[in-house]
């Protein structure tokens, strides 16, 4: 029986590490501490460091695996990188391993590389940068290394630009920050994968935060607000970004803003791994048909995939947040899929757990998914279906 090396087992990692055991092979993995969820679903695991490239390789040798993966982490690549050219299996390039972990080289290998700009992305080194340098606002500045938008702050104006600097350091695990312009616009995810050298675009989607009294508005939607011009213009961005960055097989997750000055896409945000918040899990595989993880697994044991999107239908998800309280009872939620265009539910809290005012989207109840004819039809019945829900989990 063929063998996989998982490289982390936490929350992201485990749905992969059961699909792969699903499929009838045996799933090893490593994490740093005792405990993680992953390891329950493991044939084998052990603590190391996912950063530890030599401990990570001399398991794998020891175990004489067949491929080595990991899902929804781009601090793994690496490792993943290491090993795969170590053991001449599969895996993504040294270069695109190395990049991955720095937002910094990556928004600046896409600016050498002529993609869209609105002007200097600059790295800060302290917060005397503010007496050295000009900042011209207004502009974002990010840790090099976040995610989920951790430390990430827009700055308008010059007496912010203190707090702000403090504010990403902090949220900066390798202590190292920098400032992009900011961009008003739209803002869009775009699900891609790389296979042979040819990128396909799994879906665009639409993303919409807002703040309604003690939590937020938070939804996506495949398309919605996309026309073909804008369309056809997204897809040239995210091929041009592909090359630049010499990627070679695998997911990729861009953020961007389509600009209201001039109408024009802009990346602001590459992860060189699945979208999270159910894109690759739920809506490409509801929107497209493809399931982005089995050829993920397919491709590090060199078997065929099913790499082409089959169709293209409309759907929207609903983050469940809801007023903070205890939550006193969730009611059978399986019976509303399937009605009032509902696709899917998907709850993480159960009965006692306590909601706290939203921060992450640990703080969420789950989510609900709903297709529609069109997007904006898809969007307005996540709408129905979220205000439907509020009845079936009770909070107090």
């Amino acid at each position: 029986m063929k063998k996989i090396l998982m490289i982390g087992a936490g929350d992201y990692q485990t749905p992969a590490i059961k699909r792969i055991h699903q499929l009838g092979y045996d799933v090893y993995s490593v994490d740093y501490k005792e405990g993680q969820p992953g390891f329950e679903f493991s044939k084998g695991y052990k603590i190391i460091d996912v950063k530890d490239k030599d401990a990570c390789l001399k398991y794998a040798k020891a175990l004489e695996i067949d491929g080595v993966l990991t899902w929804g982490s781009t601090l793994t690549l690496p490792t993943i990188s290491y090993i795969g050219e170590s053991l001449n299996i599969p895996c993504i390039s040294k270069t695109a391993a190395e990049i991955s972990i720095s937002k910094y080289a990556i928004r600046k290998c896409l600016d050498e590389y002529g993609l869209n700009s609105k002007g200097e992305t600059f790295r800060i080194e302290s917060i005397d940068d503010i007496q050295k340098r000009d900042f011209p606002l207004p502009l974002v500045i990010k840790p090099s290394d976040g995610s989920g938008s951790k430390g990430v702050i827009i700055v308008t104006k010059k007496n912010e630009l203190f707090d702000a600097i403090n504010y990403a350091f902090e949220g900066a695990r390798n202590k190292e920050i920098y400032a992009e312009p900011y961009i008003s616009g739209k803002e869009f995810t775009v699900e891609a994968y790389v296979y042979n050298d040819i990128c396909y675009i799994y879906s665009i989607i639409k993303t919409e935060f807002f703040w309604n009294d003690q939590y937020p508005i938070y939804k996506q939607t495949t398309y919605l607000g996309i026309n073909d011009d804008i369309e056809c213009q997204i897809e040239a961005e995210v091929t041009k970004a592909i090359k630049a960055l010499n990627l070679n097989w695998g997911p990729i997750n861009f953020d961007i803003i389509i600009s209201d000055d001039d109408n024009k896409p802009y990346i602001i945000d590459v992860g060189i791994r699945n979208g999270q918040n159910l894109i690759a899990s739920h809506i490409v595989p509801y929107s497209r048909g493809i399931n982005e993880l089995d050829n993920n697994i397919s491709i590090c044991l060199r078997n065929e995939i099913d790499i082409k999107p089959k169709f293209k239908k409309y759907i929207s998800s609903r983050l469940l947040i809801y007023p903070p309280g205890t939550i006193k009872k969730i009611k059978e939620v399986s019976e509303l899929i399937g009605s009032n265009h509902i696709v899917d539910i998907i709850m993480r809290k159960k009965e006692g757990d306590v909601l706290p005012a939203y921060k992450t989207k640990s703080d969420i109840c789950g989510w609900v998914l709903t297709d529609g004819k069109t997007p904006e039809e898809a969007s307005k019945y996540a709408d129905f279906a979220w205000n439907i829900l509020k009845n079936y989990i009770i909070i107090e």
